[in-house]
C-alpha cells in the first residue's frame, strides 16, 4: 500500500493512554476496571473496522498487519491489546505483593510478554504502513520500549531494562521539545513513569552515583557512556534499534528545520539563553519569534529609532505568544498533573519576563538617544560614554558659567537665543528633563511587571536566570537616572527662562545629600549579586548599556553636582532672585550663598506644594529646613463631669483650686450652702 494513496494517519498514543487511564480506573489504581474498559472498547473498535474475531460460538483470530493499516482505529486495536495485557499484569503485581505466590509472578511475566508483543506489532504497523506521521511512529516506539523495560525489570535483567527505559526517555524528551504544551506534558508524564525503573536498575547495575543522582542525570549519563559508545550491544538488547535511531534523527532534523519555510530554527531553538541561564520550553512558533526578535535587536543600535521600533514590534509579538502559550500550559496542567507541566508554566513566564525586560530596555534606549540628541542640539559636546551622557553637559554648563563670570557677567545673562550653552533653547532643556522622567517611568513600570511575574515563577526557574537580581538592578538604575534628572532639572531652573537659582541650588543639594547615597547603596547591592554573563546576547548587551549601573557612573554624577554647586551659589549672589539671601549675609547672619558649606538644607515648601499651579509672586517652591521645637510639658487641669455619675460622690474635686484658676471666688454659688445648691453647683458649676 503506497503512502501517496492514503491520508496521513495521526494517532496520539500518549494522549490516548493518558486520557483512558485517568478516566477509567487508574486514577484510583483500579486495574480491573481499566482492563474491562480495554476489553469493551477493543470489541467495539474491531466491530467498527470489520475485524471482529468470530461470533459468540466461534472464534477466528484476525491480526492487524502493517499492510492493512489505513485508519487510526487499526493502531487503536493494537494499543488496546497491549493496554489490556499491561493492566492485567499490574493487577497481578499487586496480588503477588500481598500473597507472594510464584504462579502469580509467572502469570505476571506472561502478561507483560503479551503486552510487549502487542507493542511490537504497534511499532511495526506504524513503521510499515508508510503513511503514519513521525510523531505517531516515535510514540509507538517509545511505548514499545516502555513495555520492554518493564518486562526486563521483572526478569531482573537490569542492563537491558536500563537500555530500554533510557531510549524511551530520549524519544519522549525529543517529542516534548517539538510540540505544544500538551505534547510536552504528555511526554513528561510518560518519562516520570519510567523514573523508578531507571533509578533502581541503575543501582542494581552498579552505576556510579546511582543513589545520589536524579533519574534525569542517570539516564543522560547512561545514554552517553553506555549506549552511544556500544551500539552493537544495545542493538542485540533492543529489536529494531537502528530503525528507532534513524526515525529519531529524522524527526530531530525536521524539528530543527523550523515550523515555517522562511525561518530556520537552530538546534537550541527551544532553549532561551538569558542572564547566564538556560530555560527550555515546547513551542516551535515561540522559538521562531524569539529568534527573529533577537536578530532584529542585534541589527538595531541605540541611535537608530527606526531599527529599535522594528525590534520593539518583534518583542511585542514574542510577549503575546508567550502569554498564549502560558495560558495553554495552565489549561494542560489542570488536566495532566506532572512536575514537567509546572516547569513549562514557569518557562513561559520566564519568556514573558525576558520580552518585558527587552521592551523596556528598548524604550529606555530610545529616550536616552533622544536626550543625547536634544543636548547636542544645544551646542554641548557630549562625551562618548554609555551611562554618563550628562557629564559633558555638566562640564559645558560649569565652564560656560565660569567663563561668563570672568568676562564680567554670567552665562545666564546672555541674550535669549545666543548660540552656545543651555540658554539657547529652554524648550530643548525641558525636553531633556522630560525624557529622563519617561525613563524613570519605564523603570517603575518594569519594576511592577517583574514583581508580578516573579510571584508566579518557580524557584528553580528564577534561580536559573537570576530573576530576583533584576529588581535590584532596576532599583539602582531608577536611582541613578533620578540623579541625572535632578542635575538637568537644576540646570533648567538656573536658565534665564526660569531664573530660579535658589530652587536650582535646592535640587542639587537634594540630589547630593539624598538621591546619590541611595543610588550608591543600591548599586553596591546589585554589584554584589551580579553574575558574569556571556557577551554577544542582544538583550543582555542592551540591558548592560541602559539599565546596569556601576558605582563609577554614580560617582561621576556626584562629581558633576559638586562642581555645579559653587557655580549656582555664585549665580545666586549675582542675580535679583538671591537679593534677600545676600542682604541677610550682609547683616551678619551668614552668607550661605557665597559660602555653600554653610547653606541650609532646602526642603519642599508645603504652601507652594498645596497649590495646583505655582502662583506668580506666591511662596517659593523650596524653603530652608527649620529646626523642630522641643516638646513642651503641659500640666493637667481637673474638670467637672458633664453628666451625673454614680461614682461622683467618691471623686474628690478641689473646688477651691478650680474656682481660683477660673477667676471665681469660692463663696459664689447658685444655691448658697444648701444641699440642693451644692448638688447643682457640683454638676454645672457656680455662676
Amino acid at each position: 500500500m503506497e503512502s501517496t494513496d492514503q491520508e496521513r494517519i495521526e494517532f496520539g498514543i500518549f494522549a490516548y493512554i493518558h486520557d483512558s487511564r485517568q478516566t477509567y480506573g487508574l486514577r484510583a489504581q483500579d486495574y480491573l476496571r481499566y482492563r474491562r474498559f480495554c476489553a469493551h472498547r477493543l470489541r467495539n473498535v474491531r466491530g467498527a473496522v470489520k475485524l471482529s474475531q468470530g461470533t459468540s460460538t466461534t472464534f477466528r483470530k484476525k491480526e492487524v498487519s502493517a499492510d492493512m493499516v489505513s485508519r487510526p482505529e487499526h493502531l487503536e486495536i493494537l494499543l488496546l491489546q497491549a493496554e489490556r495485557a499491561w493492566a492485567f499484569a499490574m493487577d497481578l503485581r499487586e496480588l503477588y505483593s500481598r500473597t507472594e505466590e510464584p504462579r502469580q509472578r509467572y502469570h505476571l511475566i506472561r502478561r507483560l510478554r503479551a503486552a510487549l508483543k502487542a507493542g511490537e506489532q504497534l511499532a511495526a504497523a506504524a513503521a510499515g504502513c508508510g503513511n503514519c506521521d513521525e510523531r505517531t511512529l516515535l510514540e509507538a516506539h517509545a511505548y514499545k520500549l516502555q513495555m520492554q523495560s518493564q518486562l526486563h525489570f521483572e526478569l531482573e535483567e537490569w542492563t537491558s531494562a536500563l537500555d530500554c527505559a533510557v531510549l524511551s526517555r530520549v524519544i519522549s524528551e525529543q517529542l516534548a521539545l517539538a510540540g505544544s504544551s500538551r505534547h510536552y506534558a504528555l511526554a513528561h508524564s510518560m518519562i516520570e513513569a519510567l523514573d523508578p525503573i531507571v533509578r533502581l536498575a541503575a543501582y542494581r547495575a552498579r552505576m556510579a552515583g546511582a543513589q545520589q543522582s536524579q533519574p534525569t542525570e542517570l539516564a543522560a549519563l547512561w545514554h552517553s557512556t553506555m549506549m552511544l559508545n556500544d551500539a552493537a550491544r544495545v542493538g542485540k538488547a533492543i529489536t529494531g534499534y537502528s530503525g528507532i535511531t534513524a526515525a529519531l534523527d529524522a524527526f530531530a532534523a525536521g524539528a530543527n528545520s523550523g515550523a515555517s519555510g522562511d525561518a530556520q530554527v537552530l538546534a537550541y531553538a527551544n532553549c532561551l539563553s538569558w542572564r547566564g541561564g538556560v530555560v527550555s520550553y515546547a513551542s516551535q512558533e515561540l522559538a521562531v519569534l524569539t529568534k527573529d526578535a533577537q536578530e532584529a535587536l542585534q541589527k538595531a543600535t541605540t541611535d537608530d529609532d527606526g531599527a529599535l521600533d522594528e525590534a520593539e514590534t518583534a518583542f511585542g509579538r514574542v510577549k503575546k505568544a508567550a502569554r498564549r502559550c502560558h495560558s495553554e500550559a495552565v489549561a494542560t496542567s489542570a488536566k495532566i498533573h506532572s512536575t514537567a507541566s509546572e516547569t513549562l508554566e514557569s518557562a513561559y513566564l520566564a519568556i514573558q519576563l525576558y520580552s518585558t525586560c527587552a521592551l523596556q530596555s528598548i524604550a529606555i534606549a530610545k529616550h536616552v538617544g533622544q536626550a543625547k540628541a536634544a543636548a547636542t542640539k544645544l551646542g554641548i559636546t557630549l562625551e562618548a560614554t554609555d551611562n554618563s551622557a550628562f557629564l559633558g553637559h555638566a562640564q559645558a554648563w560649569i565652564l560656560d558659567s565660569e567663563a561668563g563670570e570672568r568676562r564680567g557677567g554670567s552665562t545666564i545673562s546672555k541674550r535669549k537665543g545666543q548660540k552656545g550653552g543651555i540658554t539657547d533653547s529652554p524648550t530643548e532643556a525641558a525636553r531633556v528633563v522630560v525624557l529622563y522622567d519617561m525613563i524613570r517611568k519605564s523603570l517603575n513600570n518594569l519594576m511592577v511587571s517583574v514583581s508580578e511575574i516573579l510571584e508566579r515563577v518557580s524557584p528553580a526557574t528564577s534561580r536559573a536566570i537570576h530573576a530576583h537580581q533584576i529588581i535590584e538592578e532596576v532599583a539602582a538604575a531608577e536611582a541613578y537616572y533620578s540623579c541625572v534628572r535632578g542635575y538637568y532639572s537644576a540646570a533648567l531652573h538656573a536658565s534665564p527662562a526660569h531664573n530660579k537659582h535658589l530652587d536650582s541650588l535646592a535640587l542639587l543639594d537634594l540630589t547630593l545629600t539624598e538621591t546619590i547615597p541611595r543610588a550608591l547603596a543600591l548599586a553596591s547591592t546589585a554589584s554584589k549579586l551580579a553574575v558574569p554573563r556571556p557577551e554577544g546576547q542582544a538583550v543582555d548587551d542592551l540591558w548592560r548599556r541602559t539599565v546596569t549601573v556601576t558605582i563609577d557612573d554614580i560617582a561621576a554624577v556626584e562629581r558633576g553636582i559638586k562642581r555645579a554647586i559653587p557655580v549656582v551659589g555664585r549665580l545666586c549672589a549675582t542675580t535679583t532672585s538671591a537679593n534677600p539671601a545676600a542682604a541677610q549675609g550682609k547683616a551678619g547672619t551668614g552668607d550661605w550663598v557665597s559660602d555653600p558649606s554653610g547653606r541650609p538644607v532646602m526642603v519642599v515648601n508645603e504652601l507652594a506644594a498645596s497649590a495646583s499651579k505655582p502662583l506668580p509672586g506666591g511662596p517659593p517652591q523650596y524653603a530652608p529646613k527649620l529646626v523642630d521645637l522641643t516638646a513642651m510639658e503641659f500640666a493637667a487641669v481637673p474638670v467637672k463631669p458633664l453628666f451625673y455619675d454614680l461614682v461622683a460622690s467618691s471623686i474628690d474635686f478641689d473646688i477651691d483650686l478650680i474656682n481660683q484658676r477660673s477667676g471665681k471666688s469660692s463663696a459664689a454659688g447658685t444655691g448658697g450652702n444648701s444641699k440642693l445648691g451644692s448638688l447643682i453647683g457640683s454638676l454645672w458649676g457656680s455662676r
